[in-house]
């Protein structure tokens, strides 16, 4: 009889335990389950914002509009530095053409060569976060730096095909360079942010 007594007594106390804990444990979940949906709430606030400030972007691509004067003026400076650093270089139009073994490789500085789309991928990224507009404004100077980035890339595809020939040109052009002009934007964004953020504490 007295163990089923301590037995019950013993239940009680655990039952009580669980009660205790229960309000605990619903808190938590509630807070973390609200603390999750702010996440998501905030994520996708930020994309519909990209998506906004990227307009002019898809407007672009849907009318294929092209800026010939750009195309002539990335080509000219292209052009430039490749007499620069001693590839000789000549110039038709928005050809480039430079002497490999064997003969001449020519290619033209289309409108996607420009880089407009990383410049304006950059200006939706950071118009899309929650920061002040002076911060904003200032990342806008990061713009130039993006655009001699892509000159950089594009006088590269032509000093690789002087040096090297056209193997492996396909894989450097459209997987390394258009990949790691990606990535460059994505840093660039993530750096003004971290830098933009600390200045705002």
């Amino acid at each position: 009889m007295a163990r089923r007594i301590k037995k019950k007594m013993m239940l009680r106390k655990k039952n009580l335990r669980i009660k205790k804990r229960w309000p605990f444990c619903l808190c938590h979940n509630t807070l973390c389950h609200g603390i999750r949906n702010e996440k998501l709430i905030r994520v996708l606030w930020f994309l519909i914002k990209f998506n906004i400030f990227a307009i002019p972007l898809y407007i672009i691509m849907i009318t294929g509009f092209v800026f010939y004067g750009m195309q002539e003026f990335v080509a000219n400076i292209v052009s430039f530095l490749l007499n620069s650093t001693g590839i000789p270089a000549s110039l038709s139009g928005i050809n480039i053409i430079i002497p490999v073994l064997g003969g001449f490789f020519s290619a033209e500085i289309i409108w996607d060569c420009v880089g407009w789309k990383s410049l304006l991928a950059f200006f939706a990224l950071v118009f899309a976060t929650d920061l002040s507009l002076r911060k904003k404004l200032w990342a806008m100077t990061l713009l130039p730096v993006i655009f001699v980035i892509n000159i950089i890339r594009l006088w590269f595809m032509f000093f690789y095909v002087y040096n090297f020939g056209l193997d492996g040109y396909s894989f450097v052009h459209a997987v390394v360079w258009s990949w790691g002009l990606i990535i460059t934007i994505v840093i660039l964004w993530i750096l003004w942010l971290r830098w933009a953020s600390k200045t705002c504490q």
